[in-house]
């Protein structure tokens, strides 16, 4: 392992090639920020970008094309991925790139194996490096996108898979069960593959890059060509800005709460000498309110993440027959409500990162014959490889 490493040491400088931008006048900004804060300049170049994405979010909207909004959503995006990860955002350059050479040029039949298989390497790998040169450590780094982007570009392989080579659209006699999952399947399907362009606007949608909602490529391209917005044969698009703004709002307290009490209750309290000589009742609330204010800064990221993305047009659940919007919640991040009063662990676990669980169930569940087993240990093995992710999702099974 030390030997990979020096490997990884040895390769830095050509990363770095890639990445010309240092930043400068804006780290040291952050750096003075960080310093009245307290918070650290990791995570404040992090939070700075998910409230950036509102103003870029405006501008996004009044692109006439869909070309160009490919092209922002580029530029953006890695601007904003090498703003927050430095070199470490080519690993999703790299692992994008030969995804979609391997399902445009690879065996079609089992492209989405072997794209599933490759992804889930790179990601382990990136997991285990982690591990050895940082171990129970909370650096931000490249691994929590490259997360995210193993659902996009896995589920970019299945749904070319189904437009192309299963054909789900010509599926007949089915059980009424496989009849819902193959419609579904057809909704998704593409029938060709996506231009560059349009892979690699998807891949580096700056809303939804560094904290998600990961969603489906077909929702990426049918909200930016318009598409999406078509009521009998014209094109209506309703405004998404109420619905943006309510989520912000949620995010913004959510993440006012945790800066605030965050302090007071750190997890690090829990194994603190003096908090075990507390009587076990106050042990229970120290426990308590840090596991509360533990979700409460995911809460925050991923609302204010979602609200940027509705913003940009994304998560529109269409029309009813009298042409009226039925909602925004189309690409939504997290269910607070059904997660804090899930009656269940497998519940719970449905609510938290709603992303993750459609992409669990659309594509391990349903691909596997309904397999609970496989699914909840991919699950496992996507978050990492701390004892705890095993312990937790194989309880659910």
């Amino acid at each position: 392992m030390d030997r990979i490493v020096e490997l990884v040491a040895a390769a830095q400088p050509y990363a770095e090639l890639v990445s010309p931008l240092t930043f400068d006048a804006a780290n040291a900004q952050v750096a003075s920020l960080s310093a009245s804060l307290g918070l650290a300049t990791d995570q404040l170049r992090y939070v700075l970008c998910l409230f950036a994405a509102y103003p870029l979010a405006v501008l996004y909207k009044l692109l006439p094309s869909a070309s160009l909004k490919h092209v922002f959503d580029i530029v953006v995006g890695v601007l904003l991925a090498q703003f927050v990860l430095g070199s470490g955002w080519v690993h999703s350059f790299i692992s994008s790139f030969i995804t979609y050479v391997l399902v445009k040029f690879g065996p079609a039949k089992y492209a989405p194996y072997i794209v599933f298989l490759f992804n889930m390497t790179y990601m382990s790998a990136s997991h285990i490096y982690r591990l050895y040169v940082d171990y129970m450590g909370w650096t931000l780094d490249f691994t929590g996108p490259q997360m995210l982007l193993v659902i996009k570009l896995t589920s970019f392989a299945y749904n070319y898979y189904d437009g192309v080579v299963d054909k789900t659209g010509d599926k007949k006699d089915l059980s009424p069960g496989l009849a819902r999952v193959y419609a579904g399947r057809k909704k998704l399907a593409l029938t060709e593959i996506p231009s560059l362009l349009e892979f690699f606007g998807y891949v580096y949608s700056f809303t939804t890059f560094l904290a998600g909602p990961a969603f489906e490529i077909r929702e990426y391209l049918d909200a930016t060509s318009g598409k999406k917005f078509i009521f009998k044969g014209q094109y209506k698009q309703p405004s998404s800005a109420f619905a943006s703004f309510s989520k912000f709002l949620v995010g913004v307290f959510f993440m006012g709460f945790y800066a605030h009490f965050g302090p007071q209750f750190p997890i690090s309290n829990l194994h603190a000498a003096d908090v075990a000589a507390l009587p076990w009742y106050f042990q229970i609330k120290e426990l308590y309110f840090a596991l509360i204010l533990c979700k409460a800064k995911y809460y925050g990221a991923w609302k204010i993440a979602e609200g940027a993305t509705v913003l940009c047009g994304f998560g529109f659940e269409g029309f009813t027959e009298e042409g009226k919007a039925k909602g925004w919640n189309g690409v939504s991040n997290m269910d607070i409500i059904g997660f804090e009063f899930a009656q269940s662990v497998r519940e719970g676990s449905r609510a938290w990162n709603k992303g993750t669980q459609t992409w669990l169930e659309r594509y391990v569940y349903a691909r596997t014959g309904n397999s609970l087993m496989a699914t909840y240990f991919i699950s496992a093995f996507w978050h990492g490889f701390y004892p705890g992710y095993y312990l937790f999702f194989m309880s659910c099974y």
